[in-house]
C-alpha cells in the first residue's frame, strides 16, 4: 500500500489531527450508541421482570382475598351457629327449671331451679378445672420421680463400678465378723457346716 505524501508538513499534521478527531468522534458516537442500546435492553428486561412480579403479586393477592373472604364467611356461619346453640341451651335450662318445679306451682320455684342449674354448671366447670390441675400436678410429680429414680440408678451404678467400693465390699464379705447374723431358718444348717470346715 502506498502511503499518502503531503507537500507540506503543516498539511500532513492537519490531516493527522482531522483523522484523530474523526476517530475520537466515531468512538464517542459508538460509545453513546452502545450505551443507548444497553439502556433500552435493560429497561425492557426490567419491564418484563416487573410485569412478571406484578402478575405473581396480583395472583397472590387474589388468592389471599379469596381465602380471607372464605374465612370471614365461615366465621360468620360459625358465629350464627354458636348464637343459635347458646339460645337453645338457655331454652333447655328454662325448660329444665320448669320441670323441676312441676310438683309445686309458681314462678319463684322455677327461678330458684334455674339459679340452681346455673350454679351446678359453674361448679362442674370449676371441678373440671381442678381435676385438670390435679392431673397435671400428678403428671409433673411422676416425671420428677422418674427423673430422680434415673439419677439414683446412675449414681448407684457409678458407685458399684468404683474400685474402692468393690474392694471394701470384698473386704467386708471376707471378714465374717462384719457380716450380719444369718437368718434363723438358715442358721441351723449353716453352723454345723462352718464347724466342720474349721
Amino acid at each position: 500500500m502506498a502511503m499518502i505524501r503531503f507537500e507540506s508538513p503543516g498539511v500532513q499534521y492537519l490531516f493527522i489531527a482531522l483523522t484523530a478527531v474523526g476517530t475520537a468522534v466515531l468512538l464517542f458516537v459508538g460509545y453513546r450508541l452502545g450505551r443507548w442500546v444497553g439502556t433500552i435492553g435493560a429497561s425492557r428486561l426490567i419491564a418484563s421482570k416487573e410485569q412478571e412480579l406484578f402478575t405473581a403479586q396480583k395472583g397472590f393477592k387474589t388468592v389471599y382475598e379469596h381465602e380471607q373472604a372464605n374465612l370471614k364467611k365461615e366465621n360468620s356461619v360459625l358465629i350464627e351457629k354458636v348464637k343459635h346453640l347458646e339460645a337453645k341451651v338457655e331454652d333447655y335450662r328454662k325448660k329444665a327449671a320448669g320441670f323441676g318445679g312441676l310438683f309445686g306451682q309458681g314462678q319463684k320455684r322455677v327461678d330458684a331451679m334455674y339459679a340452681l342449674l346455673l350454679e351446678n354448671e359453674a361448679l362442674e366447670e370449676a371441678l373440671m378445672a381442678q381435676n385438670d390441675k390435679l392431673r397435671q400436678e400428678r403428671t409433673d410429680s411422676l416425671k420428677e420421680q422418674m427423673r430422680s429414680t434415673g439419677y439414683r440408678r446412675v449414681l448407684m451404678s457409678q458407685l458399684l463400678n468404683d474400685e474402692r467400693i468393690k474392694n471394701y465390699v470384698a473386704e467386708v464379705m471376707a471378714d465374717e465378723k462384719r457380716l450380719p447374723a444369718p437368718a434363723a431358718a438358715g442358721n441351723n444348717k449353716a453352723l454345723p457346716e462352718n464347724g466342720e470346715h474349721e
